[in-house]
């Protein structure tokens, strides 16, 4: 994706939702009745997988970006999500897609049996992931559950299996036949290591509260701008063959069960808030547009900005003059306070600034 400031349009915009979830705009679709490739992932599934038929197929975000396919019969359940990784990483996602599964009353709120396991793509070793699986002998919909997650050329790729008949063990097995019908896309690289998530050793405090920072519409174009730029560069180094440095991911603190904030390699002035387990983030990290505009003969303080991520869009908010708390975080996404928003899917991009910010 290439982009020029004749792409660039200012858009003055109403407030609207900005964290309104996949299931918002989520609709059935329907697939040809014969082996599919995902256009983006080249990711190809069979009408029938491990034995179950397709069933259904969900769309959550437009142009295949965020989809879910279903194979099911009356006792078991494979579901298979293709979703864009436009932040944060497999251990993040797969500790919040592993949550979720543990605080379900309908799967007997489980516990994990093992320690969470590496796993690679059966037939296509190169891709890997994370994985665990599940007895739920307290669930009311299955014997045995499972979840396994992937990175595939810059797309998640996330299963979850449910069986009312299988045990553990047995899932585990069915899980490794499902991977080995879909056909992944060639690696031309050996991912890095996948780092199972920790507890930070060391939580961030938040000693005064944030306040807003200055904004003029010169920072918030260019934090846009370079917005788009980091996104292309993310898209750029993942279809790229060069060897990839681990990230080490711990988790710090959290505004809910499923809303929980990560630091990647123990950092100090950033984190990622991780929303629901569809691959939805807040990044809160140093405002690079404001960076750029300081004098540096002056000892300008730190402006933090805070950037949601979604499937198609980072979408700026007013920034901070210190690193901002989880609760101010939300309350200024709760209060839609944008300053601009970019696209980052498809050959043209547009910038909406906020006319508060200009």
């Amino acid at each position: 994706m290439r982009r020029s400031m004749k792409n660039v349009a200012l858009l003055v915009t109403a407030a609207a939702t900005v964290l309104a979830g996949p299931a918002s705009a989520q609709r059935a679709i329907e697939l040809p009745e014969e082996a599919w490739v995902h256009p983006h992932s080249e990711i190809t599934v069979p009408t029938t997988l491990a034995g179950l038929p397709r069933n259904r197929v969900t769309e959550f975000a437009p142009d295949y970006l965020n989809i879910g396919i279903s194979f099911r019969d009356e006792a078991e359940e494979l579901s298979l999500y293709i979703y864009r990784d436009t932040n944060g990483g497999v251990p993040v996602w797969f500790e919040q897609a592993r949550t979720g599964i543990e605080n379900r009353d309908t799967f007997g709120r489980p516990k994990l049996p093992y320690l969470i396991e590496p796993y690679a793509w059966p037939g296509a070793e190169a891709w890997q992931g994370q994985r665990a699986i599940y007895a739920t002998p307290k669930s009311s919909v299955g014997k045995s559950t499972g979840l396994v997650l992937f990175s595939v050329k810059g797309w998640y790729v996330k299963v979850r299996a449910t069986s009312a008949n299988r045990s553990a063990e047995e899932l585990g097995a069915w899980i490794d036949s499902a991977f080995a019908e879909l056909t992944p896309p060639e690696a031309r690289v050996n991912q890095p290591a996948v780092i199972p998530v920790t507890d930070c050793e060391e939580k961030l405090v938040f000693k005064k509260k944030a306040k807003d920072a200055k904004v003029d519409g010169a920072s918030s174009l260019i934090s846009a701008l370079l917005g788009g730029m980091i996104a292309e560069k993310v898209q750029e180094q993942q279809q790229s063959a060069e060897p990839k440095k681990a990230v080490a991911w711990c988790r710090d603190s959290a505004i809910s069960t499923m809303q929980v904030a990560y630091r990647a390699n123990a950092s100090k002035d950033s984190y990622l808030i991780a929303f629901g387990d569809s691959g939805m983030g807040v990044s809160v990290a140093p405002d690079s547009g404001s960076d750029l505009l300081a004098d540096p003969k002056k000892n300008k303080k730190k402006v933090f900005s805070i950037t949601v991520i979604t499937d198609d869009q980072r979408i700026n908010f007013v920034p901070q003059n210190r690193l901002p708390s989880l609760k101010r975080v939300l309350e200024i996404i709760n209060e839609n306070r944008r300053t601009s928003a970019v696209s980052t899917w498809g050959d043209d991009s547009t910038i909406e600034l906020n006319p508060d910010s200009l």
